[in-house]
């Protein structure tokens, strides 16, 4: 890889790294096991996982990005990027993922 000395415009470490959080904080609490009901048949987690959940709601994150390397001049950008967005060199379409039915 080249080493132009510029810095990649993507992924955005921070944002990575909230959604990582966000991540572990559902492992955590999907590992805790259910407490009492309060009356309206809620538990203190469920209030948790709640406010977790709003919360990222909020943050608006939505899932990682895929990048790929330019060919060219080795800059990242975005997968399903046709023109590379630094030195405007044609890329060549990735294939679509097929979806499954669900």
């Amino acid at each position: 890889m080249k080493d132009n000395g510029l810095r990649d415009s993507v992924p955005d470490a921070r944002r990575s790294r909230l959604r990582a959080t966000i991540a572990t904080i559902e492992r955590a609490l999907a590992t805790i096991q259910p407490a009492a009901r309060d009356d309206n048949g809620a538990t203190a987690t469920d209030s948790l996982r709640a406010s977790v959940a709003d919360l990222a709601g909020q943050l608006a994150l939505g899932p990682e990005p895929e990048y790929r390397r330019c060919s060219a001049c080795e800059r990242l950008g975005m997968s399903g990027a046709t023109v590379c967005g630094h030195c405007w060199t044609k890329l060549t379409p990735r294939p679509a993922t097929a979806s499954v039915p669900g």
